[in-house]
């Protein structure tokens, strides 16, 4: 291959892969986080009969999608390419926006949220594995962190959405801005995204991999070393039987347990933030505002987080990520001034969606290129369940009526319990001595 680009262009990440994956991530942030900020209109909407229970039940399909999406891209992302499949679950989970903005009924809207779900599954992992790829080792939390603000910035745009244009136009207006953004983002994306450099030399497709390094001005050493030996370690024995061998299968389950948690609690916020609100007092918007800063927090906070782990590594980043989260929870229990709740809808924001970004990033630190997007594929599939259950769990506890206390402390044990997992994961060193991690030394260090 040719090395006549400068080689410093090997120590930066192509500004068009963050933007676009961002640009992606905000598509998604926004598509998740409008059930719950449209749910408050949509309860008051007599013509749908919504109760509190079958509200989450409805809050739980899209994480239901998520969870099959995220097993098809576990399955589908290492044999067809990172690429094809963040463009075609875009396209779905856009499409099913707009179902959702014109469905008649219950039953149609409910498809909508289960596709939303399998696009917006297999989308995750498939940005993260191509941002990692594609940034220096000293730069790979940062970077995720950075497309992953879309999370938060698409996040915030719905419940500015929700907040401003919903009173006059009504909830279905909510759906029908986010999936006609895609009109935007999507044709961007399918000239400029690039596909993975290690997935096309993989597939023997040389001189395609010659054309986007040319393309993006990278130096050939961008491409991870070592990429077909660890093609031929992992194709040998399969996938995910090395997820689950001796040496691994104990940081797998632990991996997927972390995901259960972090999950658990971001979609049972992101559910039911409004509606806690609501039930301390606050009038709609008001409320709708703290489902605002909370995105903020996802926006902003996991690039200081990221960078943090980049410098301590993603086991002390992720495990006071999860502790962030506790504490932010829990404060809101408490009658104190406004500013400092929004400070800690801001630390929730961070604890939440900065935990599950840190996450994907310790979890590609400890698996081999082959099988990376297959690993964190595998722990979202998994984490999906927490999902799941986020949203059925908040319904459970508003119908309850139990103590506003009550309530927040459930949300936030969760995540405690997530601090705890993390300091159980097995360290990665004696992976990294065998030349089965991706990292180099000093990186493999940064992030075990």
């Amino acid at each position: 291959m040719s090395s006549s680009v400068p080689p410093s262009a090997a120590s930066r990440t192509p500004p068009g892969v963050l933007l676009l994956c961002l640009a992606c991530m905000t598509l998604e942030g926004y598509d998740v986080i409008a059930y719950g900020a449209a749910l408050p209109a949509m309860l008051a909407d007599q013509d749908w009969g919504l109760t509190v229970a079958r509200a989450g039940l409805l809050g739980s399909l899209t994480p239901i999608g998520m969870l099959v999406g995220a097993v098809l891209v576990g399955l589908l992302t290492d044999l067809l390419g990172r690429r094809r499949l963040v463009l075609a679950s875009v396209a779905v989970f856009s499409l099913a926006m707009v179902l959702c903005g014109l469905a008649p009924g219950v039953t149609l809207f409910a498809v909508g949220r289960v596709l939303v779900g399998i696009g917006v599954g297999g989308v995750l992992p498939s940005i993260a594995a191509l941002v990692f790829e594609y940034s220096p080792p000293q730069r790979r939390n940062l970077n995720t962190a950075l497309a992953f603000v879309g999370v938060g910035l698409g996040g915030a745009l719905a419940a500015v959405v929700a907040a401003t244009l919903v009173p006059e136009l009504g909830f279905r207006a909510e759906y029908l801005i986010g999936g006609l953004a895609a009109l935007v983002v999507l044709p961007l994306a399918v000239r400029f995204l690039p596909e993975s450099l290690v997935y096309l030399r993989a597939s023997g497709r040389d001189q395609a991999a010659e054309r986007w390094i040319q393309r993006l001005g990278l130096d050939p050493a961008v491409i991870e070393p070592a990429a077909s030996t660890i093609e031929e370690q992992a194709g040998g024995r399969g996938r995910f039987a090395a997820l689950f061998s001796r040496r691994r299968a104990a940081t797998t389950v632990l991996f997927c347990l972390t995901t259960f948690t972090s999950l658990l609690v971001l979609f049972g916020l992101y559910t039911w933030l409004p509606q806690l609100m609501r039930s301390v007092g606050y009038e709609l918007g008001s409320a709708l505002t703290f489902l605002i800063v909370l995105n903020v927090g996802t926006a902003i906070g996991p690039v200081a987080v990221g960078r943090l782990a980049d410098r301590i590594g993603s086991r002390p980043a992720t495990a006071a990520s999860f502790l962030l989260a506790v504490i932010g929870i829990a404060v809101l229990s408490y009658p104190l001034p406004l500013g400092v709740l929004y400070l800690a809808v801001v630390l929730a924001g961070v604890g939440t969606v900065g935990t599950q970004i840190l996450i994907n990033v310790f979890i590609a630190s400890r698996y081999p290129t082959r099988v990376r997007a297959t690993a964190i594929g595998t722990a979202l599939a998994v984490g999906r369940l927490g999902g799941i259950l986020g949203p059925v769990y908040g319904g459970i506890l508003l119908s309850a009526q139990l103590p506003t206390a009550v309530l927040f402390y459930a949300f936030a044990a969760p995540a405690l319990l997530g601090a705890l997992l993390v300091a159980l994961i097995p360290r990665g060193h004696a992976a990294a001595a065998s030349g089965e991690a991706i990292e180099g030394p000093t990186t493999a260090a940064r992030l075990s």
